[in-house]
């Protein structure tokens, strides 16, 4: 159960559950405030990475499947990085997801800003 009084668990709050001291431990506390914050962050850095995934593999000249390629390493090295640096490699501490949702987090709105970096950096580089 992830916060009794919030109704997140989606069957409203269990009254079997809540009571004494003993349950203390069992119970599991979720700040929405921290894990919106946590978002934003995480949303803010993949974005980047989109849009600096793309300037990379139109500079280097990527085309077809070797610009995927180069987004999906990226994209997920990134996210590794991430899970790395901030979280510790603790992924339940911040969020409920799994390890393979929170890997591909975002992949259509990072490949997105990735085209249009990617054909206007190759525009410039290799048309112009």
């Amino acid at each position: 159960m992830i916060d009794p009084m919030a109704d997140l668990a989606g069957g409203g709050p269990d009254m079997n559950t809540m009571g004494g001291p003993s349950d203390d431990n069992n119970k599991e506390v979720f700040d929405m405030d921290a894990f919106r914050y946590n978002f934003r962050k995480m949303d803010k850095i993949r974005s980047f990475m989109g849009i600096v995934a793309g300037c990379v593999a139109g500079v280097l000249g990527l085309t077809g499947l070797s610009g995927l390629v180069c987004f999906l390493i990226l994209h997920i090295s990134v996210n590794l990085s991430i899970l790395a640096f901030k979280m510790n490699f603790n992924l339940k501490a911040y969020t409920q997801e799994s390890m393979i949702s929170f890997l591909l987090a975002d992949f259509q709105k990072c490949a997105m800003s990735f085209m249009l970096f990617w054909t206007l950096f190759f525009g410039l580089v290799f048309l112009f």
